[in-house]
């Protein structure tokens, strides 16, 4: 296996958020006067479909209120400000092997990249929130939601980050933490790592290169990694 990219896929890689967006649209919902309401079981469904956008609208068709365009968007930023806000102020930790990953990296001249479809304020709020334990600067790329016009699992996002990084998807290796976004790297062609969240791993990756509960585990497993982190 000859990496010389990796590619983070999802916030959710680093750091576990899925519980406070899930409260954030819960909030939203009641600000705007909504009788509706997101359970834990019912968010873990809606993580099939990637984009909260698209969660919003599902939402939406499926009740007797449905919304307009601009009201499910004023919807989504809201919910977007109170998450990271939360994450921001009360702080976030980084999920295991995260750090160590990114020490792995540098010293072996590994280049790092943040190829997700989510918001740019999610990504920064997660740094603020790690407390110096991650550095956005450390990223080679960052791509985000604003960089595409197609969402995961479409491929579009990878394809990007493909040409902006100059490589070959054999030379890459994509971590990812939902099927949605496992399969938009494998169409890329891009070999994958699955380190399912909490409100993911209940989810089918049958098709994934490798599949951890971690990165630290993948870490510790890896004869490649052993060496290095020895």
């Amino acid at each position: 296996m000859t990496i010389q990219n990796i590619l983070i896929g999802s916030i959710g890689v680093l750091a576990e958020t899925s519980d406070i967006q899930r409260r954030a649209y819960n909030q939203a919902f009641r600000e705007a006067g909504l009788d509706w309401y997101w359970d834990r079981d019912t968010y873990k469904s809606l993580l099939l479909t990637s984009g909260g956008m698209k969660r919003l609208r599902r939402l939406s068709a499926d009740q007797d209120q449905v919304l307009a365009p601009d009201a499910i968007e004023n919807l989504h930023a809201r919910k977007t400000e109170i998450a990271c806000r939360e994450i921001a102020e009360k702080g976030i930790d980084l999920r295991p092997g995260i750090v160590e990953l990114m020490r792995f990296a540098r010293q072996a001249g590994i280049t790092m990249a943040l190829v997700t479809t989510t918001y740019r304020q999610n990504i920064q709020a997660i740094e603020v929130g790690a407390r110096q334990s991650l550095r956005l600067e450390d990223f080679s790329e960052i791509l985000t939601v604003e960089d595409v016009r197609q969402s995961k699992p479409h491929p579009e996002v990878y394809n990007l980050a493909l040409a902006r990084l100059e490589t070959d998807p054999a030379h890459c290796l994509a971590i990812e933490d939902s099927v949605a976004s496992l399969n938009s790297a494998l169409e890329a062609g891009i070999q994958t790592l699955v380190t399912p969240g909490e409100f993911t791993m209940a989810q089918d990756y049958g098709n994934a290169d490798w599949h951890c509960p971690s990165i630290l585990r993948f870490l510790q497993d890896s004869e490649v990694f052993k060496r290095e982190l020895a």
